[in-house]
């Protein structure tokens, strides 16, 4: 007869994930993040945080361009109201959404992780905003949640 110590019994235990953060832009791997981030949080009864940043890392070159800024925000704001509501309609309970101007990277670990305390991250492999896209030479963000988040990241392609 084989014992199991608690410890073996808790590698057997599947994950349970309480608040799943996804990070969205307008890209492809985004948009498949984010299915997989609804997926989760029904499947967990999860809370699902979803964050959207326009990335002030790249702003000083456009600092000129005050009103494409200001439409920028706005579109950033539009588009996680628009993924609060698919995801609601997709069944997610509770649904937030959180907005800033910031790098999206150092942001989600010093301000947002802190602050909603997430079990898990999920993003796309290398999602691209219309300044990234504009602009060159943009770290991957996803390689930052993935080597300094204090919780688990999911990187989905």
């Amino acid at each position: 007869m084989t014992e199991s110590s608690p410890d073996s019994q808790k590698v057997n235990e599947e994950p349970m994930y309480h608040r799943i953060l996804v990070a969205v832009d307008e890209s492809k791997e985004a948009e498949r993040a984010f299915r997989a981030a609804i997926d989760l949080a029904k499947k967990y009864h999860s809370s699902l945080l979803i964050v959207s940043f326009l990335n002030t890392s790249s702003l000083e070159a456009l600092k000129t361009f005050t009103s494409q800024i200001h439409a920028m925000r706005a579109e950033i704001a539009q588009r996680a109201d628009h993924f609060k509501q698919r995801a609601q309609d997709s069944g997610v309970k509770e649904v937030m959404c959180y907005t800033d101007e910031d790098s999206p990277g150092s942001a989600i670990i010093e301000k947002v992780l802190p602050q909603y305390h997430c079990d898990l991250i999920v993003c796309g492999a290398t999602g691209t905003s219309r300044l990234d896209r504009f602009l060159i030479g943009i770290g991957s963000q996803s390689s930052y949640l993935a080597r300094l988040a204090p919780c688990s990241v999911l990187i989905v392609r």
